[in-house]
């Protein structure tokens, strides 16, 4: 019988999670302090970035270098490799400042794992942040799950 009462309530709290995700996800931008942060899948990122008619896309790894090199989205181009700048910077102030000067008036994709972290990128550069900026919901998961290809190491060559 205990087993059947725990079963329910992982059953209960993983749907809950789930809505939680999907209303996050329809919502689509989310605004802080004038700048919006818009949510994008995975298929749309790819999208963005192969469309040049609409401006050039900025992929940004907020991962740790580790995970960077390991694993990391390949965009079409050469000159739009996804740069890294991981999350654990981004919260220091004076980086987090330098990070707005760099992509000044840019379209950043902010991405990471899952979206956890980018999203919490986002929400430390959004306040002061001249340009779009992007989060890639289920992060690089998700651009696998979509088939979407990705690059390990340096990633010299393409």
């Amino acid at each position: 019988m205990k087993w059947i009462a725990l079963l329910m309530a992982v059953l209960m709290a993983f749907s809950y999670s789930m809505a939680f995700h999907e209303n996050e996800v329809r919502s689509n931008a989310v605004s802080v302090e004038g700048t919006e942060i818009v949510n994008i899948t995975a298929l749309q990122a790819w999208e963005m970035l192969n469309n040049e008619s609409d401006g050039i896309q900025i992929p940004v790894d907020v991962r740790t270098i580790g995970e960077y090199f390991n694993e990391r989205i390949a965009s079409p181009h050469s000159y739009d490799k996804p740069r890294l700048y991981p999350l654990q910077l981004i919260e220091i102030p004076f980086f987090a400042k330098l990070f707005q000067k760099i992509f000044d008036g840019k379209d950043v994709i902010l991405y990471c794992r899952t979206s956890h972290r980018s999203y919490i990128a986002a929400k430390i550069i959004a306040p002061q942040f001249n340009g779009n900026l992007y989060n890639l919901v289920g992060g690089i998961t998700a651009w696998k799950d979509a088939g979407l290809p990705t690059k390990q190491g340096f990633g010299f060559g393409g």
